[in-house]
């Protein structure tokens, strides 16, 4: 097995310093060949960087990781403020261990939303996963996009934005419990019945009186990532009771407010501003070409 060594002589014993990766750079393959090679340079990936490299308080020395593309190894870089590699050390065999971080960090991300969405929506931002790994992941870090690489070519995840703030993901429901069955307490939520592909339904408090609108059609491709989120407190509401009543089909619903419920389905029918049904609902190719030319009329 090959690798990379730099050997020192007579030394007493090895002289190693604890660090964090914060900031991962890849750059082609013969630009990284130029670089090991002309290190005392200044680089303006360095330069964006620079003031996250130091060493701590605790000895802990914060540096970046600077990679060749499709090469394994990489250089390791504290330049204490500089624009160039003022402290430098040869990190043997480094894509595989950053993708193996990075599988970590997935694993443990779904793991953990799996087991705890009621609708298939989970957030999590850049500081907590910062918290949790005990390194910088943000979403210009390369650490960050990276993960976010790996969360989207995972078989739970159906969906996955990246915001500067924090990862929105929207699984698979075959893949989460509490969406099976409905929640924590083993009922079905809205969004889980949403999967048998509603139409022309009436969505009503099972608790309380309010003005109902006909839901033409509403299934879990209807909303978009947005509308998930923005209405995630409607979509986790139990579900009461299916029956035919005098407006049709009726979905009984509890455990969210019933302003939210009525508001959520009279939007659903269209009855709320275009910038807000634009967000909220998704739309094919054919009703957003409606939209836009209705919008170019109004203008």
């Amino acid at each position: 097995m090959k690798t990379v060594a730099r050997f020192e002589r007579k030394e007493n014993e090895l002289d190693t310093q604890p660090c964090v990766i914060d900031a991962i750079h890849e750059i082609p393959a013969d630009e990284y060949n130029a670089f090991t090679k002309n290190m005392l340079r200044d680089y303006e990936f360095i330069r964006n960087n620079q003031d996250m490299m130091c060493v701590d308080s605790n000895g802990l020395t914060h540096c970046m990781l600077v990679m060749g593309t499709d090469l394994p190894d990489g250089v390791l870089i504290n330049s204490e403020g500089s624009s160039y590699g003022r402290y430098t050390a040869i990190l043997p065999n480094a894509r595989e261990f950053v993708n193996g971080r990075i599988r970590e960090m997935a694993d443990e991300i779904i793991k953990e939303g799996t087991s705890q969405t009621e609708n298939g929506v989970w957030v999590v931002d850049w500081d907590e996963i910062s918290r949790r790994f005990g390194s910088a992941v943000t979403s210009n870090n390369g650490v960050g996009e990276l993960l976010y690489t790996e969360l989207l070519e995972r078989g739970e995840v159906d969906q996955c934005i990246a915001t500067e703030d924090d990862i929105e993901m929207i699984y698979h429901l075959e893949h989460c419990p509490r969406c099976q069955s409905g929640g924590i307490d083993g009922f079905m939520s809205l969004f889980s019945l949403m999967g048998c592909n509603l139409e022309d339904v009436h969505l009503f408090h099972a608790d309380e009186d309010h003005d109902l609108a006909t839901v033409v059609e509403l299934n879990q491709n209807t909303l978009t990532e947005q509308g998930k989120q923005d209405w995630s407190d409607v979509l986790s509401a139990k579900v009461e009771r299916i029956y035919t009543g005098y407006y049709g089909l009726q979905i009984g619903l509890s455990g969210c407010d019933a302003d939210r419920l009525r508001d959520f389905s009279f939007m659903l029918a269209g009855q709320c501003s275009c910038k807000d049904y634009d967000k909220w609902v998704r739309q094919d190719e054919t009703e957003q070409a409606q939209s836009d030319s209705h919008a170019g009329m109004e203008m």
